[in-house]
């Protein structure tokens, strides 16, 4: 099992300016290595696991909106397959913020390192086992569903930056809440599972009804999941429109959800 390395420096710099993360780099690499050997470890199938759960529940959405509520999309498979490794890394992402401090709190208080590397590490750790299940889809699309390489494609790692910049954004507040109120980890099940509803992970947001597209758009998942359903899905570029869109609630969502957790981090020390 890997072990976490290079906890050496201890000093009051790193309280927590967020340019501080780059001095423990080290560190950020040894947590990330760490979560992935952890996961995996004394398990037979590995990595094989991360897919194989996902992959039954697309086989049963499939089967559902194909065959007993008929959702209008033709090719269906391809439509959800485009979208819900976004939406499944998203909701780990969002689950782990509720642990995260709790699991490294001995480590937060024997040496001082900013906390921000917590998040972005379990961030990381799920987005590299994403960018191997969206790798899978890229090829099983390109060969089943375009047969070929859309140029669409070139859009992909500004959305996985998007992606990351606004999952983060949201883990940062669950993180510092989840410490504070534990009825979090309580009530995070229900209000992940009303978001995958209000999202298109099984629908396209184009049956969203107009009178309330404006609104239903205000869920960054909403943008977040069009934007990879034009991109995987259609192989077209989307519109720079809903791009910017997205942008501006990813990098607000970050914004807002650091201020929270750097204003209640410290507290965090003494409750966990």
């Amino acid at each position: 099992m890997a072990t976490v390395e290079n906890v050496r420096v201890i000093t009051p710099r790193s309280r927590g300016r967020l340019g501080d993360v780059w001095r423990f780099r080290d560190l950020y690499r040894s947590l990330v290595a760490r979560d992935l050997a952890v996961k995996y470890h004394s398990s037979v199938l590995g990595f094989v696991w991360t897919l194989l759960n996902p992959l039954l529940m697309l086989a049963v959405l499939t089967a559902v909106f194909t065959h007993v509520i008929r959702v209008p999309i033709e090719r269906y498979w391809a439509f959800l397959l485009s979208g819900y490794f976004v939406w499944n890394c998203a909701q780990q992402c969002l689950f782990s913020a509720t642990y995260v401090l709790h699991q490294h709190a001995s480590l937060r208080r024997s040496a001082a390192f900013p906390s921000e590397i917590l998040l972005l590490s379990a961030a990381t750790a799920k987005h590299f086992e994403f960018a191997i299940e969206i790798g899978i889809t890229v090829v099983v699309l390109a060969i089943f569903h375009h047969q070929g390489v859309p140029g669409s494609l070139l859009v992909l790692p500004l959305l996985i930056a998007l992606q990351f910049i606004l999952v983060v954004g949201l883990m940062s507040p669950i993180a510092v809440l989840s410490v504070l109120f534990r009825d979090v980890q309580h009530a995070l099940p229900l209000l992940i599972l009303a978001l995958f509803y209000a999202s298109p992970v099984f629908y396209s947001a184009d049956l969203v009804p107009e009178t309330i597209r404006g609104l239903y758009m205000l869920n960054p998942f909403a943008g977040l999941l069009s934007l990879y359903h034009a991109v995987l899905f259609e192989g077209r570029f989307p519109s720079a429109g809903l791009i910017g869109w997205v942008a501006v609630l990813a990098l607000s969502s970050c914004a807002v959800g650091y201020a929270i957790f750097r204003r209640y981090k410290s507290l965090c020390v003494e409750v966990a």
